[in-house]
């Protein structure tokens, strides 16, 4: 196999998400002191994320560490903080609640407004949100989406607060107070700058805090934990088994040819699809890079801010092809070569000339059932495929959050943390942190290339969830018919031998050559519940079954969700919404399917 993916190792980055008061609330601040507050913060958050860099270089691109700032750029903190970013040599992103032309209504003529268009100029990439400045409850719900979109792109919150209570929606209280609830790292900085800055956040204490708020959040002295919250959102994970994991996924992950046909033969035997020449081929990451770019189309599809995000995803998503048909082709084939074991064993009688042939056909079939099961441990083709297939599932939803600022890099603690392997996590919220904000304005047209977009995806995954429900319902009700024939037959075999040792016929043979009723008897009648016994285990370990019953839920939620869609006006806040269910969904299933088979791994038929 040879390298030709340069993708696959993530910038270390980080993004940093400000908030704070307006100017006039700000009119006695020594605004000096202030400024100097936050450039020493931010100097502190670039030795510590270069601290993490240095220590954990061999896995991240060669590019340097990058500190980015998302801001609203609203007079006052949101300016202050930009400005110093831009000053410490960070990236600066804007989002906005409402055109820019709008928007510069909020800014009182001089200096405020300068300060504002000056740094628009100098942003990397800025957001404009859809909200109505004209309606004061729509003024502000902007105000407060904007607040909410900074929190989704945040992974440290800088908040420059007074301290006081919240005044209204969207305010700094507001913010801090959700960003608390959300586990998110805040560092508050008082603007009377009458104490050192103050870390408050959840992962400062041991004790899980389910419903945290600003009154009982652990709080400690931010100079003295920024190094340990940095490495905790950065770092990659430390244990073997995640490392061991990444390093297989930095490998190449183009497999040209597959040995493993014992499924793509199961299916071909129980007549649920052809066998064909491609089962020797797997897919490539190329055709998965295409598959998804094409379902994406526009918003992404002529873009470069999306790139690393599609090549990981086509190369997880051949993987966990490649290692899905390696997997179930091993189970498949130890229980076939168990029952066949079985069969050869109980042969002996019926050929004795060939005894000796046949035992040492029987210990090479063990010997091939043993050292495949150690191949599939050895190589992890379980973990494999299974970590594989959920970076897959999360890059694709990312792929479509992030199209509205939403980088979900909260999404593993809310919905599937104990089932998303360490390195998964870390990998998407890396590639998230690549991804930034859209350099684009949530007008209609925006919004409705990225809902057909969605619905794009929605109509791929009907289609393939429903086409799978069918094939695995079929693959289901036929091993169990043949498993109930092959039980069936051996209570045949045994009546018919029982009825005629009653009823006086020959059942020993005559010692002339003929046939000996009771061995062939005996053969059947044990060979036919070992295929038997053979196929109940494939069926178990395959979970043919359930695969079928939540392929039906999913396809049900996804038409839901796309008759809503259709349904919905276009607005930001409402699409928003209906992408996130969709990531659910997709997340949930592939959660679901993992706990049923993360304890189904490789191993001896018994």
């Amino acid at each position: 196999m040879t390298n030709t993916h340069t993708h696959l190792k993530p910038r270390l980055s980080l993004t940093i998400g400000v908030t704070g008061h307006r100017l006039h609330r700000m009119l006695d601040v020594d605004q000096d002191v202030l400024r100097h507050a936050i450039s020493t913060t931010l100097t502190q958050l670039s030795v510590a994320l270069e601290g993490v860099y240095g220590k954990h270089k061999t896995m991240f691109a060669h590019e340097l560490p990058q500190l980015r700032m998302i801001s609203a750029l609203a007079d006052g903190a949101d300016t202050i903080g930009a400005q110093a970013a831009l000053a410490a040599g960070w990236r600066v992103d804007a989002c906005l609640p409402f055109a820019r032309d709008v928007y510069a209504n909020d800014f009182a003529p001089g200096q405020p407004y300068e300060e504002f268009d000056a740094l628009l100029k100098q942003v990397t990439a800025t957001f404009v949100l859809d909200g109505e400045h004209a309606d004061p409850e729509k003024r502000d719900a902007a105000y407060e989406a904007v607040g909410r979109l900074t929190l989704e792109q945040a992974d440290v919150l800088l908040a420059i607060w007074d301290g006081d209570p919240g005044r209204g929606r969207g305010g700094t209280a507001r913010v801090v107070a959700e960003a608390v609830a959300r586990h998110i790292p805040v560092i508050h900085i008082h603007t009377s700058s009458a104490e050192a800055p103050q870390m408050l956040w959840t992962g400062l204490s041991d004790a899980d805090i389910e419903q945290p708020s600003v009154e009982i959040v652990p709080r400690m002295d931010a100079a003295k934990t920024i190094d340990i919250v940095v490495n905790t959102l950065a770092a990659p994970p430390d244990n073997k088994i995640d490392q061991r994991m990444l390093a297989y996924f930095y490998r190449d992950q183009t497999h040209h040819a597959s040995l493993g046909i014992g499924y793509p033969l199961l299916l071909a035997v129980t007549g649920v699809r052809t066998f064909s020449r491609r089962d020797f081929r797997p897919a490539s990451a190329a055709q998965s890079q295409a598959t998804l770019t094409a379902v994406l189309a526009t918003p992404v599809a002529e873009t470069s801010f999306a790139a690393n995000l599609i090549a990981r995803y086509g190369i997880a998503d051949a993987a966990a092809t490649y290692f899905a048909q390696i997997f179930r082709s091993g189970f498949v084939a130890n229980f076939a070569l168990a029952a066949l074991a079985v069969v050869l064993s109980l042969t002996g009688p019926l050929a004795p000339g060939f005894k000796l042939l046949l035992i040492s056909i029987e210990l090479f079939i063990v010997i091939l059932i043993v050292a495949n099961t150690h191949a599939g441990n050895r190589f992890s083709w379980h973990e494999r495929w299974m970590d594989n297939r959920h970076l897959a599932e999360q890059l694709r939803a990312l792929s479509f959050t992030s199209l509205l600022g939403d980088l979900s890099l909260r999404a593993h603690v809310n919905r599937d943390a104990a089932t998303v392997p360490g390195w998964v996590g870390w990998l998407a919220r890396a590639t998230a942190r690549e991804l930034a904000i859209p350099n684009a304005s949530a007008d209609v047209a925006y919004l409705t290339t990225v809902r057909d977009a969605a619905l794009r995806l929605i109509e791929d995954q009907i289609a393939y969830q429903h086409a799978n429900e069918k094939r695995m319902h079929k693959l289901e009700h036929r091993l169990h018919n043949a498993g109930e024939l092959l039980f069936g037959a051996t209570i045949v075999a045994c009546a018919v031998w029982i009825i005629a040792k009653l009823t006086g016929a020959p059942v020993y043979g005559n010692g002339g050559g003929g046939v000996n009723m009771t061995v062939v008897v005996s053969l059947l009648t044990a060979a036919m519940p070992a295929l038997g016994g053979a196929i109940y285990g494939i069926r178990m370990q395959g979970d043919f079954a359930g695969i079928a019953h939540r392929s039906h839920t999913t396809v049900a939620r996804l038409e839901r969700l796309r008759r809503a869609m259709l349904g919905d006006p276009v607005d930001y806040a409402r699409l928003n919404s209906r992408l996130r269910n969709l990531a659910d969904i997709m997340l949930i299933d592939v959660s679901n399917w993992r706990t049923t088979y993360q304890a189904r791994p490789l191993s001896l038929p018994g």
